[in-house]
């Protein structure tokens, strides 16, 4: 889990500044996002399946801000492909949820992504790195 904390820490900080896991401090100046990922399940296929909330939180009346910070987050992440170290990640937005709050002032929007991880062990990229390798040299061998 925590080359994937990494990978989804990372790219919410390029959107926005103020991005916690799980839980913002009490002081957190809004707006700011919050980020967990409750289940990570195996689908028997070498990949594994998580599910990604991504939580923005914002105490304006006006919404606008809160909704083109939650708009960035999706641009910059629905059907993307993210890599760090031997972890790949591509979410999938499954849903938008506008979301009340038990202190009224509060404004809290959802999105939920199916993230779609692989992880590449050394044997992987051995046997990728040497397909590849025949391939091209079949293809230049036939080309003479």
């Amino acid at each position: 889990m925590i080359e994937l904390r990494k990978i989804i820490q990372g790219q919410l900080k390029a959107i926005h500044p103020r991005v916690y896991f799980q839980m913002a401090p009490k002081t957190a100046t809004f707006p700011y996002l919050v980020y967990d990922i409750p289940t990570i399940n195996d689908d028997g296929e070498g990949y594994q399946l998580a599910t990604i909330d991504i939580d923005g939180w914002d105490n304006e009346n006006d919404t606008t801000v809160l909704e083109t910070l939650m708009n960035s987050v999706n641009n910059a992440l629905n059907k993307k492909s993210f890599i760090h170290n031997n972890t790949t990640l591509t979410p999938f937005l499954e849903s938008k949820l506008s979301l009340r709050d038990d202190e009224a002032k509060l404004k809290r929007r959802k999105n939920i992504y199916q993230g779609r991880i692989f992880k590449a062990d050394k044997s992987t990229w051995d046997i990728y790195t040497e397909k590849t390798w025949n391939n091209i040299t079949e293809k230049t061998w036939n080309n003479i």
